[in-house]
């Protein structure tokens, strides 16, 4: 059954990783041919306009979300040269700059930088596109420079060309080939690893206060069997020698029951993995998965929190401009708010932070910034809502000093908006754990003196990792590995507080179709994820979905045509979220194949195109068509609307309940999306969203439905 979840890897793609396929292999010695000059097409631009002050400079000014420019054809094949290089001046920084290789133009031809740096007078800026240019089918002729996804740069260009790499560039070259390489070898590994029937099992582990009591089971086998640990960024398949706790000798039924101090020094191994391992004389041989804490005994009594109903609101903050009644006005029983983990911890204790102590060592916190959460989740504690924290790592250059080094993953890449949790090292993972430990210990004291959090999302969008959760270009199975570890690590951290705290997978619209190569489809992540949790122990997370309409922009999601009512759909979205309550109460998703698990939806909204009377409506028509569809649904506990307001940073997306904190005419305004919901779930409902029957095209609301069970899969 397993198999089925993982194509095959095949070792002719190690080999074209490795330099195969027509091209050189990385650091062969050739003459390079002279830098290859290319000429920026003023007619072939979007939201941009492109002006010559000088005969050699274009001068380019974005006018909106998608701004960019084509190069003319090449005069000639580029060849070797692969490296984009322009001279350019910026005042300000022009964020997620990138280009696109080869037409017709495709995600999977992207090569994107962080950002182009500020420079007030002529500087150099170099882009090695190299791996967008090794997917192109056929030798690129053109290229597309992408400027950002906001209005308002400026910035001057001239001297743009093409020149072979550099001797460090080639270098670099030469490492992500290997690397990714070395990650198609360890995919089949996991593949194995998550595939195999072990002779022994670790069958239940409990973690009291002062004690880890394990249970078990092992063959009657020649060879000294022990109890061993292994700490979570350690690669259980490559370890040849584990660290051999106590040895086992199994009962006449081949069963065990054995019991480890909980402290190590300073160490707390409720986050150890424990397996059975033989001893050799060479490498122990690996005779169970291994497997994490199964229970954990919580230091307070909380009982289960539902919210009252499935109203809710994302991205919610004590903020000014709007009043501090707008939870209890719109009726709203769960919020998610976004824990921008950078902003908590400072590198040094200064005047400004408070201190707190974790397995010997000592961090520092900003007060400021813990008294912008503490007010936030004590609005949401005064209307007793049930609070979801979303657990988002910057990259390293938004955190104070060193700190960066140590949060973000070793092999993030710059395209990402925000990294994968450092799960890769003991540095990592002993800050992370510190830092959701004090969070979660604080958010979760009795009586809620500072209000709560209830469940952790954790990370965002991970099925379109690369931008929202990037640990680097990887299979999916060696990045389900680095998410699974994280995700691990924030339930028993929270665990430890209340008994019923969960942690939740992220995950966009898509469901078998991805909207880049670097992605992954959501039903694979999920069928991952699951392999992963029968393998070494299942534990209650949750799925926090967000079913935009097919297109963000385009708000009548009944039109959806890229949807459909199987377990194949390409997307699930507001149009047929069946499918999704469907697939979660199969028995093979469910925790520990008998509980339906918790499904959120977290993040999503329909669109306002503009402030037009036609687009606020139907905006407004599509939140009453969807709650038609939610308010029926068993499986979906929940929908928190995103966004609150209206955000500028947003690519141009109006998803707002309320209008721009800067609108010109009506400031913070709520639009009729607003009205339409305050008045779900009370008397008025039903005047309040007749006006979208027609527009939706039905005469009734049961028509939105769909009529019969989703197929069972194949």
């Amino acid at each position: 059954m397993l198999l089925r979840f993982f194509p095959p890897l095949r070792v002719a793609a190690v080999a074209l990783l490795l330099g195969a396929g027509g091209r050189p292999a990385v650091g062969q010695t050739a003459a390079a041919p002279p830098p290859l000059a290319l000429e920026l097409d003023p007619a072939a631009v979007h939201d941009l306009t492109a002006a010559r002050p000088e005969s050699a400079v274009l001068e380019l000014r974005t006018t909106g979300a998608d701004p960019w420019i084509a190069t003319r054809p090449f005069p000639e094949p580029a060849g070797p040269r692969t490296v984009l290089v322009f001279d350019y001046i910026a005042v300000a920084a022009v964020p997620d700059f990138s280009v696109y290789v080869g037409t017709p133009w495709h995600e999977s031809r992207v090569q994107a930088a962080a950002e182009l740096p500020p420079r007030e007078t002529w500087s150099t800026f170099a882009l090695d596109l190299a791996p967008a240019w090794e997917r192109a089918a056929a030798p690129p002729a053109r290229l597309r420079l992408d400027f950002g996804r906001t209005a308002g740069h400026l910035l001057q260009v001239r001297n743009v060309r093409l020149r072979a790499p550099d001797p460090g560039e080639q270098e670099r070259t030469a490492a992500r080939r290997a690397r990714a390489a070395a990650d198609l070898v360890l995919a089949a590994e996991y593949q194995t690893y998550l595939a195999r029937a072990f002779p022994a099992a670790l069958t239940r582990i409990a973690v009291t206060a002062d004690r880890i009591e394990l249970a078990g089971r092992a063959p009657d086998a020649a060879g000294e069997l022990f109890l061993a640990e292994s700490p979570v960024w350690e690669t259980v398949t490559r370890v040849r020698r584990f660290r051999r706790v106590i040895p086992l000798t199994p009962g006449a039924d081949g069963t065990f029951a054995v019991a480890v101090p909980r402290r190590d020094g300073d160490a707390d191994r409720l986050f150890s993995r424990w397996l059975v391992v033989r001893a050799g004389p060479d490498r122990d041989e690996l005779l169970s998965p291994a497997r994490y804490a199964d229970a954990v005994a919580a230091r307070h009594p909380w009982p289960e929190k539902k919210a009252r109903s499935k109203k809710g609101l994302g991205g919610f903050t004590a903020r000014r401009g709007v009043p501090d009644s707008e939870l209890a006005d719109l009726g709203i029983d769960s919020v998610t708010v976004n824990l921008f983990l950078a902003r908590y911890l400072r590198a040094a204790a200064g005047p400004a932070t408070l201190p707190f102590t974790y397995q010997g060592r000592t961090y520092h916190v900003d007060r400021e910034e813990l008294g912008k959460l503490d007010r936030t989740l004590a609005l949401a504690a005064e209307r007793d809502a049930l609070v979801f924290g979303i657990l988002l790592v910057p990259p390293a250059a938004a955190w104070d000093g060193p700190l960066g080094a140590v949060f973000q993953h070793p092999d993030y890449d710059p395209a990402g908006t925000y990294s994968m949790a450092n799960v890769a090292d003991a540095a990592g993972v002993g800050a992370y754990v510190a830092l959701l430990d004090f969070l979660a210990a604080r958010y979760s004291l009795p009586a809620a003196p500072h209000g709560r959090i209830h469940h952790w999302i954790v990370h965002n969008e991970v099925d379109a990792g690369w931008v929202w959760t990037n640990c680097g270009e990887k299979p999916p199975l060696v990045y389900l590995d680095q998410y699974h570890k994280s995700m691990r690590l924030a339930h028993l951290v929270a665990r430890q507080y209340d008994p019923h705290a969960r942690a939740y997978i992220s995950l966009t619209h898509h469901w078998t179709t991805t909207a880049s190569h670097r992605f992954t489809p959501g039903r694979q992540v999920l069928e991952n994820l699951l392999a992963y949790s029968r393998t070494e122990g299942d534990f209650d997370w949750g799925i926090a979905h967000h079913p935009y309409p097919e297109s963000l922009r385009e708000p009548k999601t009944w039109r959806d045509r890229n949807t459909d009512f199987t377990y194949d759909t390409p997307l699930i979205t507001f149009r047929n979220l069946e499918v999704l309550d469907a697939w979660v109460r199969e028995p093979a998703q469910r925790f520990l194949g008998l509980h339906v698990r918790s499904v959120h939806l977290t993040e999503q909204g329909p669109n306002s195109p503009d402030y037009s009377p036609r687009a606020l409506e139907e905006q407004a028509a599509a939140l009453a068509y969807v709650w038609q569809k939610v308010r029926r649904l068993g499986a979906i506990e929940g929908f928190q609307y995103h966004n609150w307001i209206d955000h500028r940073l947003e690519g141009g997306l109006r998803l707002g309940l309320r209008r721009f904190p800067d609108d010109p005419d009506e400031p913070f305004g709520r639009k009729p999306v607003w009205h339409v919901y305050r008045a779900l779930d009370t008397p008025a409902e039903a005047a309040a969203t007749a006006f979208a029957l027609p527009l939706v095209g039905v005469a009734d609301w049961s028509e939105v439905h769909h009529p019969g069970p989703v197929p069972a899969p194949r």
